[in-house]
């Protein structure tokens, strides 16, 4: 162990060096010391809790109703955005691997059996239990084109600093310098890194190691590849290849309620503590046939409360928490800013109302109250959720789809006025993934109705209606994904199928920039799958010890079926507080 002091440079040889301490870099650098390599860690924060630090260079937002602040979505430091995750771990499935006709600029250089190995492995660093995606329950009867028994699991504690990045900094492979910002990446010669340009305590030096892996998140990585391409015009792919691309997310909110014709049903789907003291929940994913049949992309749906700010739901439990979180120094303590600030709407906030609502039933507020405290705060194992049971069946069903890639939704380093660089950040959505949430709806809607389980009933009866609410809530960056997107073709690509930047020897990418697809799932699991799988590939060891814990429970032939799943948003970022659905409980 060695965590370098102020002022203090490295001196001694390196494997490899990883530049960036979030769940992704920390996952790689653990699995990596664990299997003898000697990693260089290195860090622009510290290990207090999640700092935002300076953007370089500063960042302008095409489009801010589509894109979050970047100070709602990044932290530095040791733990990173872990600081800001909700826990939620879901794997991507085979289908999601494969080239699909209605998804242009899809497809990936491995497939499903090159990453499915070594999740095992991330679920251990995420600390989320076992790889087990699927339940041991049976589907709901009459659904042909839904499944019912996708998982999504959930770290025990999400933030990773005080435990996975404790035991990083403590290993005795493990060198550590933080409050280090990476200002350059220097070449021998094209084809060959011989360096990083750190700066470090007012200096700015070059550290050395056999082979340099940036694991920033998907932001940060495109940023200081683009710097280095301003001054390298042919490196990645050259100007306008495809560096900065494909920038996806996710689409994500509710544009109806789910009404189960058995209220008993929706037990199945809330959040149960499993076999392996972690969290997971159920919830409604279309099949890959289903996909195909009606070329809609990767959707699930999950059981949600209505809005707490809407003081109309009569709940006092749910008022009670609306007014906790409304609270600034309250709500900016046990929730991220940007869920806090879509859970508490636009004034006027009704508090009156609200107190009406807990005054009905206060008794049972107080042991509402106790419990979610208990649960979530109080115990060993965080608690990602909750979900109040309706006598009558309904609650909101939020939506989590996939996005496709778009060459023209881009990131890119532009020159303002007085000639000081900037990252424009242009964010876009296509109307095919409109289109997409549109037909998933229906193909639910129909499944559930045929089956006698429910319906949806939709916010609005005009279709024209859903489609302008569903692009209110189509925005992201939460997840930054595609960026410098994984590709066998250098023309179409940035990094090969092991990650590694084309046409450098000796430079990787773990970040959730290199997946070609968003998927459905939030990138974090499948991203420290490929980060464990690169330091096993760094050490040359290319196959895992064989884990039971990658099979899914009732899979007779030991291949896991797998799905995804989550995070934000809505309308301009101050508008959408008003009408933001995002899950309480984060990402």
């Amino acid at each position: 162990m060695s965590v370098l002091n102020g002022g203090q440079w490295p001196t001694e040889p390196f494997d490899c060096a990883v530049v960036g301490a979030g769940p992704i870099g920390l996952s790689f650098a653990m699995e990596a010391a664990n299997i003898g390599l000697r990693v260089l860690l290195i860090d622009a924060g510290d290990t207090r809790r999640g700092g935002r630090g300076a953007l370089h260079p500063p960042t302008l937002i095409v489009d801010p109703a589509r894109h979050a602040p970047l100070d709602l979505t990044t932290r530095q430091g040791v733990g990173g955005t872990s600081w800001l995750w909700g826990g939620r771990c879901v794997a991507f499935q085979p289908a999601d691997f494969e080239d699909r006709a209605h998804v242009p600029h899809g497809g990936w250089p491995i497939g499903y059996e090159d990453v499915a190995p070594w999740y095992a492995a991330a679920a251990r660093h995420l600390d989320c239990g076992a790889a087990s995606f699927r339940s041991g329950e049976p589907e709901w009867d009459g659904l042909t084109e839904v499944a019912s028994s996708d998982l999504e699991r959930w770290a025990r504690q999400p933030r990773l600093g005080p435990r996975l990045g404790a035991r990083v900094l403590a290993h005795p492979k493990v060198t550590t310098m933080l409050n280090s910002r990476l200002v350059d990446i220097a070449f021998d010669d094209e084809q060959s890194v011989s360096g990083l340009v750190i700066e470090h305590a007012g200096l700015r030096r070059e550290v050395r190691a056999q082979r340099y892996v940036l694991a920033m998140g998907g932001l940060e990585v495109t940023r200081a590849l683009l710097e280095v391409q301003r001054r390298r015009p042919s490196a990645f792919g050259r100007v306008d290849g495809p560096l900065g691309r494909y920038y996806m997310g996710h689409a994500t909110g509710t544009i109806a309620d789910v009404v189960l014709t058995d209220p008993d049903r929706a037990a199945d789907l809330d959040f149960v503590r499993d076999e392996h003291d972690t969290y997971v929940r159920r919830r409604f994913t279309l099949l890959p046939e289903a996909q195909r049949k009606h070329r809609v992309l990767n959707t699930s749906f999950y059981l949600d409360n209505p809005h707490f700010y809407e003081h109309g739901h009569r709940n006092g439990t749910l008022s009670a928490v609306f007014l906790g979180i409304a609270f600034a120094p309250l709500g900016r303590a046990i929730l991220a800013e940007g869920i806090r600030l879509r859970h508490i709407g636009s004034a006027p906030r009704h508090t009156g109302a609200h107190i009406a609502n807990i005054l009905r039933q206060p008794w049972r507020v107080a042991v509402d109250l106790l419990g979610i405290l208990r649960r979530r705060y109080l115990s060993a194992v965080r608690k990602p959720g909750f979900i109040l049971r309706s006598a009558g069946g309904r609650y909101a069903l939020h939506y989590h789809g996939e996005q496709l890639p778009n060459p023209d939704s881009r990131l890119r380093i532009t020159a303002a006025d007085d000639g000081t660089e900037i990252l424009e950040v242009d964010f876009r959505y296509l109307d095919e993934d409109i289109d997409s949430l549109l037909r998933s709806h229906d193909v639910l809607d129909t499944e559930l109705r045929a089956a006698g389980i429910g319906r949806l009933e939709y916010h609005h009866e005009d279709p024209a209606a859903r489609r302008a609410e569903l692009w209110e809530q189509a925005a992201d960056g939460y997840h930054s994904i595609g960026t410098t997107r994984m590709s066998d073709d250098p023309a179409r690509g940035v990094v090969d199928g092991d990650c590694r930047v084309h046409g450098v020897g000796n430079l990787y990418i773990t970040s959730s920039s290199v997946l070609p697809i968003s998927a459905e799932a939030n990138p974090t699991f499948v991203v420290a799958a490929l980060a464990v799988r690169l330091a096993h590939h760094l050490a040359g060891l290319y196959a895992p010890e064989p884990s039971p814990a990658v099979g899914l429970a009732g899979e007779g032939d030991g291949v896991p079926i797998l799905h995804p799943g989550i995070p934000v948003v809505q309308r301009s970022w101050e508008a959408r507080r008003t009408t933001g659905l995002r899950p309480l409980w984060g990402r």
